[in-house]
């Protein structure tokens, strides 16, 4: 999280001996040169722009967005975060023009956690986009909800998919750390505390003790 390219830097060198990928979020940036940013990152880079509906701190439209997003893949960002919800027309375009980039195709409840038929329906649907990586995440109202979210794991390696599925929230925290030892592809920390891009993010370096115990 960066307000522009100067700020970005900065936070990429304090980063990149901390964390295993790097996620950009252009959508919280007021500007941001690309390339730049890309040349930084000594670790794979994950570039995302959020939409609003889904948490993101900028209101443009699926159009801008998908510009950004291949902008991002003609620079040779290893993964770029599509919304599912995007217009169909903008998400396939990238989706057959993504190079060399993994597309992680991505659903974003703010305010619950669904039924795990719901559930079960949104892994079906990321599933059928063709994307390399899928992601689920949901905001967790109670504990149990975790357990439906990370009850997708097992179901997407049946499906043999790679998968992101977690719960924001104070109540979805366990599941940042529980969705790794489930098998799900990678999870999300942030660089300090205060500086989450997702409510209930663990800073890293503790992230990272946290995971020392299991793994």
């Amino acid at each position: 999280m960066a307000k522009d390219t100067a700020e970005a830097v900065k936070k990429i060198a304090r980063t990149n001996p901390l964390a295993d990928l790097l996620e950009f979020r252009l959508d919280a940036m007021e500007s941001f040169r690309l390339p730049d940013m890309i040349q930084e990152a000594s670790k794979p880079v994950i570039v995302t722009y959020r939409s609003r509906k889904e948490g993101g701190h900028n209101p443009e439209d699926d159009e801008t967005r998908a510009r950004h997003l291949l902008n991002a893949i003609e620079n040779k960002a290893d993964y770029v975060d599509l919304e599912y919800s995007m217009s169909p027309e903008f998400r396939d375009h990238i989706l057959q023009n993504r190079l060399e980039s993994k597309i992680i195709a991505s659903v974003h409840v703010l305010d619950n956690t669904p039924s795990k038929g719901e559930l079960n329906g949104m892994l079906n649907d990321l599933a059928g986009t063709g994307a390399d990586i899928v992601k689920i995440v949901t905001q967790a109202q109670q504990l149990e909800d975790n357990l439906r979210v990370l009850d997708l794991i097992p179901r997407a390696k049946e499906m043999d998919l790679k998968i992101i599925a977690l719960c924001m929230g104070e109540k979805g925290r366990i599941s940042r750390v529980a969705s790794l030892l489930f098998g799900a592809y990678l999870t999300f920390a942030s660089l300090d505390q205060g500086e989450e891009s997702a409510d209930g993010q663990i800073p890293v370096q503790k992230m990272r003790e946290i995971l020392k115990v299991f793994l």
